[in-house]
Order: C-alpha cells, then structure tokens, then sequence
C-alpha cells in the first residue's frame, strides 16, 4: 500500500505505452500505439510542407511572369527600333540633303512617311516640335491640328512626352491610345526620334493588348499548374503515410526500425544529390548564362550608340560580337540540357552516351581519350546505365577541372559474373586519396564522394588507385540485377 501511495504519477508518454489495461486504448496494440506517433507529426510536417511549397511556388511563379514580360518588352523595343531605323532609312537621302527651309523635300517625306505601315496596326506619325500633328495615316482629320496639350485617358501630355523622348535623342513612351482595328483603348509603346533641322518629331509604336493577355494566360497557367502539382504531392505523400502505417502494422519492431532507417539514408541522398545539383546549374547560369547576357546587353548599347551616330562599320562589329555571344549562349544552354538527362542515353544507349563524353572531352582539352567498350549489345537497366554514365561523367569532369597536366584517359567496360566492371585511367599528377574521400570543408572530394554514392546505391563498389606524379586509376564494380534507384 505504500509503495502505490510513493509511487510517481506516470508521464503521458508511459500512460500511451502502458498495458492493455489502461484506460480508453485496450484495444491498441504496442505496434499501432508506435504509428500514430510517428505518423501525426508527419501529418502535421507534410500539411505545412505542402502550404509553404504553395505560397513558395506562387512567389516563383509571379517572378517567371516578371520575367516573361520583361522580356517580351524588351523585344518589342527592339521591333520598335527595327521599324524606325526602316522608316528613317526610307527619308534618309531626302532629309539629310534638304535645306532647314526646303518646303518641297518636308512634303515628299511627309508622304513617304505616310504611306510606310506594317502589321495591321503599325504606322508612322509626326509632330513638329511645337504639337502641330502633320503626319497621321489612321486619323487624317488630326493634321494641321495644334495638340501640344493633348492628355492621354491617364491624364499624361502624350505629345509633349513624345517630343521630349525626340528632342533627347529618341526614346520610348509608354500610353494609351484607340486600336484602329479593334476601337478600343489600350496600352501602347511609342517610339520617338527627332529631325532637329525641321523642328519634327516621328514616332511609330505597337499595341500591347496581345502582350498584356499573353502574359496574364501565362501567369494563369504557371499558377494553375503549380497548384495542381502541389495538391497532386500532398495526395500522393498522404496516400504513402497511410501505406507506411498499414506496412507498419504488418511487420515487428525490429525491421521498422531497419527499414526507417534505411529510408532515412537513402532520403538524405536524394535530398543531397538535388541540392548538389541545383548549386551546380545556379553556378552555371550565373557564372555563364548571366554574364554572356550581361555582354550581350554592353554590346546592344554600343550597336545603338554606333546607329545613332550612322557608323555603319563600328555597327557591323558590335553586331557580329552579339552573334558571337548568342553562339556562345546557345552552346552553353545545350550543354547544361544534356547534362541534365542526357538524350543519347534513352535513345541510344549507354555506349553511345560515353562515347559522347570521351569525344566531347577529347575536342575540348585536346586530350588523348580511348573508350573501349565489350558489353553485350543491348539496352541494360535504366538504374546501371544512369549509374555508369553518371560517374563516367563526374570523372572525365574532375579530370578536366584538376589535372592540368593530363595528356592521354583510357575509359574501359567489361562485363562478367552479373557484374559490368568500368576503369577510367588517367596519366596526371595524381592527388591523395583519403585526404580528398575525408571531405575536409568545402567542395573538396565532393565529386568522389556522389561516384561513391551512386555505386553504392546500387549494391556495388568503387575503388581509386593513385600516387602523386603517377597518375589514377578508378574501378567501379556493379551488379547488373541491381534494383535501387539513383537519384
């Protein structure tokens, strides 16, 4: 009686657990008792997962639609451009060779000007510097008006705005003005430059209502779409917790344990391999992409600035660097492409996909590179070929990125015993094995580290052989029954 009366009150955690007497859980079971712990707390994680990946991915979204209509600004300005220097280039000889006064030449580019259009809404319009219109093809009963004061729907001095853009030595408006072949009023981009010696300003612009509902669809699809992904994996990892809780109840203690553990490995490895990968494509994008881009945008503004001043030499020059620059861009994008799942992989096998990085390794270093290959000739498991090409390609990279001295690689495949066994040898300078595989701070070993991974995922196993000043050698062995999934 005592000993009841000293004994501590039990904590909720022992009430839980206690035996199939406690009160309002006898019909629990130990192992049914574990599972609700350790499913509502994946319950509550997946749910705010799920919100947060929602609100995240509608920021992303927003951001790609920022992005879509700066860029397609960007190139109507660039349309807006063509025209003018088109429509310039047609009144060129008459304006440069007439007098400040010549009454004759002002008609004859006047009519020239009228008559250039494009598109179904594209036309050419002029002002002279004090808001008297003289050119308007669309609304004729505009010409000879004084409209220095005109205000656009928005309250803006549209004329005024133009023929500053002109005076300053062209530019672009942005206002709201009646589509001639809808009748409705909608956003518009105008381009303006001056004919200082007349006292003119000439404009064209494009409408932007296409633009406008481009963007807005795409922005409703990428929102849709995100939302629709976002609810499919909060379904799909619901529908997997209730298939772990009922595979829970089936099993012991003992291999739950195993198997979360064993789940929890290959999760971190997953998680580690896509983090590695996108720091790999962000270092990509900005150290390549961003700035050839950053060069492409340099070399427009000195195109423009060459235009301006009519060098036509100079313009040519700046022209073919962009050209060069987009090449180089291009290049680049179908690389990143190919490295990110590899074509000839799925159509042509794994054979043909290191024979496209040997030779592409070979014509970038000019390196000595062999690849003998004595597999069967066949497709093999998507897993051991992914795996293979993988770690091919992570080391014809580390070696590219390390071995400054290398001069010949040998790349070999052989199959025997259910196993398909790869060696890539080099004649570098070698490095220390376990100092690199230790993974000190940084990126250090990193490369070796996923070669690693990847073999050992598949139930196989990697080796590397190498001295200072005598060159490596690696050995990967994999069983071609192999049934884990790389990440």
């Amino acid at each position: 009686m005592a000993s009841a009366v000293q004994a501590p009150p039990r904590s909720w955690f022992r009430r839980l657990f206690a035996s199939r007497e406690s009160e309002g859980l006898t019909g629990l079971s130990f192992r049914v008792k574990l599972t609700l712990l350790t499913l509502l707390p994946l319950v509550v994680m997946t749910a705010s997962l799920t919100v947060i990946g929602m609100d995240q991915t509608t920021r992303l979204s927003r951001a790609q639609v920022d992005i879509l209509n700066s860029a397609l600004l960007e190139a109507r300005k660039a349309e807006l451009r063509n025209y003018m220097e088109l429509g310039y280039t047609a009144v060129r000889q008459l304006y440069e060779n007439a007098a400040a006064d010549d009454a004759i030449a002002q008609e004859r580019v006047a009519e020239l000007l009228r008559n250039i259009e494009y598109g179904e809404d594209g036309y050419f319009f002029v002002y002279g510097y004090d808001g008297v219109n003289i050119v308007h093809p669309r609304l004729p009963e505009l010409e000879g008006q004084q409209l220095y004061e005109f205000r656009d729907e928005d309250g803006n001095l549209l004329i005024q705005a133009l023929i500053e853009r002109a005076r300053e030595g062209g530019g672009f408006t942005e206002y709201r003005w009646d589509k001639p072949s809808g009748g409705d009023s909608v956003a518009k981009l105008g381009y303006s430059i001056g004919l200082d010696r007349w006292g003119w300003m000439v404009g064209t612009g494009v409408y932007l209502d296409d633009l406008e509902y481009a963007v807005s669809s795409m922005e409703q699809r990428v929102v849709d779409n995100a939302r629709h992904t976002i609810l499919s994996l909060g379904a799909i990892t619901m529908l997997a917790l209730v298939l772990i809780a009922v595979t829970g109840l089936a099993v012991n203690i003992s291999e739950g344990r195993l198997a979360n553990r064993r789940l929890v490995l290959m999760a971190q490895k997953t998680v580690s391999f896509q983090e590695k990968e996108r720091c790999r494509i962000s270092r990509e994008l900005h150290d390549g992409i961003n700035q050839l881009l950053v060069s492409a945008r340099y070399k427009l503004e000195r195109l423009e600035a060459a235009v301006e001043q009519d060098d036509n030499r100079a313009a040519s020059a700046q022209l073919a660097a962009v050209d060069r620059i987009l090449e180089t861009g291009i290049a680049d994008l179908r690389r990143m492409a190919r490295d990110l799942r590899p074509s000839v992989l799925d159509d042509l096998g794994l054979k043909a996909g290191i024979n496209t990085l040997t030779a592409d390794l070979a014509e970038r270093r000019g390196l000595q590179v062999s690849f003998d290959c004595r597999l069967a000739d066949r497709r093999w498991p998507s897993t051991l070929e992914t795996a293979l090409y993988r770690i091919v390609q992570e080391a014809l990279a580390n070696i590219e990125k390390h071995c400054v001295d290398v001069s010949q690689v040998a790349v070999r495949l052989r199959q025997s015993l259910g196993a398909v066994h790869l060696e890539i040898e080099d004649d570098g300078g070698g490095f220390d094995v376990e100092a690199a595989m230790r993974g000190p701070s940084g990126n250090s070993g990193l490369g070796l580290r996923n070669m690693r991974d990847r073999a050992e995922l598949l139930g196989g196993r990697m080796r590397i052989s190498s001295r200072i000043g005598r060159g490596t050698a690696i050995h990967v062995h994999l069983p071609i029954d192999a049934k884990e999934v790389t990440a």
